[in-house]
C-alpha cells in the first residue's frame, strides 16, 4: 500500500497481523502471504549520523526540487517574492556568491556566479553532498551520515520546491487532506519516503503513469518530462500533525495552508488497538500485490535477540538462506 516493492524467497518469514480470531501478530512464509495481509513498518529511527546543518539541508533541498545542477553555474527558479527565494539569496551571500536574476515571467531565474578562476563555493557546497550534476530522473539524496536537523531542513526544502499542500472535503461534509512531494526519479521519491519514516512520518509512495505534453500540468504539478510521477503522499491526521511539527516552510501559502489543515485534522487520535496504531513506533503497511518473479541468489541476514530486522522499511524475521537459487517472489 505504502509503494514499497520487496522480493523475497518462498520461505521467507514475515510478521503478520493474524486476520481470524484474536488479531495478534503472527510469522507467515512468502508463499503464504495473500493479498490483505498486514505487515508492521516501524517508524522513528533513532540514530543519526552529525554531518551537515538546516540550512545546508534546505538550500540541497530546493535546489534538487527546483535547481539546475548540471551547466557551469548553479541556478535556481522560484517567485521573487516567496521565502524560498529569499533564502537562497542569503544563503549565497553567506558564501560569498553573487546573485545574478533573470526575470522570466511570475517567476526568476538566479544565478550563482563566482570570480573567474576560482571555484566556486555553491558548487562546491552541492559537490560536497553529492548532488552537484544530477538530472532530474536521476536525483537522488546525499548518501552520508547526515544529522537529524539537515534531514528535516532537506525535507522542508523539498515540500516548498517541488511539494503541494491539499485540502478536501468529502461527500458527508468532512475535511482533510494531505501533503505531497512529487518527483520523476523513482529513488529520490524512496529516500524522501524513508526520510519521513525515520523522522516518524507516515507516509505511502505511489506513482501517476498519466503521461502529458510538456506545459501541462497532472494533480497540480507542472509537467516538464514525459516520465511517470512519484508522488510521496502523507495523509494520516496524525502524520500530517507530525509533519507540520517537523517542517519550516518558507513558502507563505504552504506554511499556512498546513498549519490550517493540521487545525481540521488535529483533534484525530491514533487508533489504540491491536489492529493499528497500539504503538506511536509502529504503522502497518498492506500487501497490494504478489508475482512471482523467477529463479534468483537469495541471501540471509542472522539478527538477534528478537530474531526480526527491517527491509526497504518493512519487519521481517532473519532466515538461513545463504547461496543456491531458489524462487522468488515480488510484492
Amino acid at each position: 500500500m505504502s509503494g514499497r516493492v520487496i522480493e523475497a524467497a518462498l520461505d521467507q518469514q514475515w510478521v503478520t497481523q493474524r486476520r481470524v480470531g484474536r488479531q495478534a501478530w503472527e510469522c507467515k512464509p512468502t508463499d503464504a502471504l495473500s493479498l490483505g495481509d498486514r505487515v508492521p513498518f516501524p517508524l522513528t529511527a533513532a540514530h543519526f549520523g552529525v554531518e551537515g546543518q538546516a540550512r545546508e539541508g534546505y538550500f540541497i533541498g530546493a535546489m534538487l526540487g527546483d535547481g539546475g545542477m548540471t551547466s557551469c553555474t548553479p541556478e535556481f527558479h522560484g517567485d521573487p517574492l516567496d521565502g524560498a527565494v529569499g533564502f537562497m539569496r542569503d544563503f549565497a551571500a553567506d558564501h560569498g556568491c553573487g546573485v545574478r536574476e533573470i526575470p522570466q515571467g511570475s517567476i526568476v531565474r538566479l544565478r550563482f556566479p563566482f570570480k573567474a578562476g576560482q571555484r566556486n563555493p555553491i558548487t562546491d557546497c552541492l559537490r560536497r553532498f553529492g548532488v552537484w550534476g544530477q538530472r532530474c530522473h536521476e536525483k537522488r539524496l546525499p548518501d552520508m551520515q547526515l544529522s537529524r536537523d539537515f534531514w528535516i531542513g532537506c525535507l522542508s526544502g523539498l515540500v516548498d520546491t517541488d511539494g503541494c499542500v491539499r485540502e478536501r472535503t468529502n461527500a458527508r461534509g468532512t475535511q482533510y487532506g494531505s501533503a505531497e512531494f512529487a518527483t520523476v526519479s523513482p529513488l529520490l521519491a524512496m529516500q524522501v519516503s524513508d526520510a519521513l519514516l525515520r523522522l516518524g512520518v507516515a507516509n505511502r509512495v505511489r506513482v501517476n503513469k498519466r503521461r502529458q505534453e510538456q506545459g501541462r500540468s497532472v494533480n497540480g504539478y507542472a509537467i516538464v518530462s514525459r516520465r511517470p510521477i512519484q508522488i510521496v503522499e502523507i495523509s494520516r491526521a496524525v502524520a500530517l500533525v507530525r509533519l507540520a511539527g517537523l517542517l519550516h516552510l518558507r513558502i507563505g501559502y504552504k506554511a499556512s495552508r498546513l498549519k490550517r489543515l493540521v487545525r481540521t485534522v488535529g483533534h484525530v487520535a491514533p487508533a489504540r488497538s491491536e489492529m493499528h496504531g497500539y504503538d506511536e513506533s509502529v504503522a502497518l503497511d498492506r500487501v497490494k500485490s504478489i508475482a512471482a518473479v523467477g529463479i534468483r541468489r537469495v541471501h540471509g541476514v542472522m539478527a538477534s535477540t528478537s530474531g526480526l530486522f527491517v527491509v526497504n522499511g518493512l519487519v521481517t524475521a532473519a532466515g538461513d538462506h545463504t547461496g543456491p537459487q531458489e524462487p522468488v517472489i515480488r510484492y
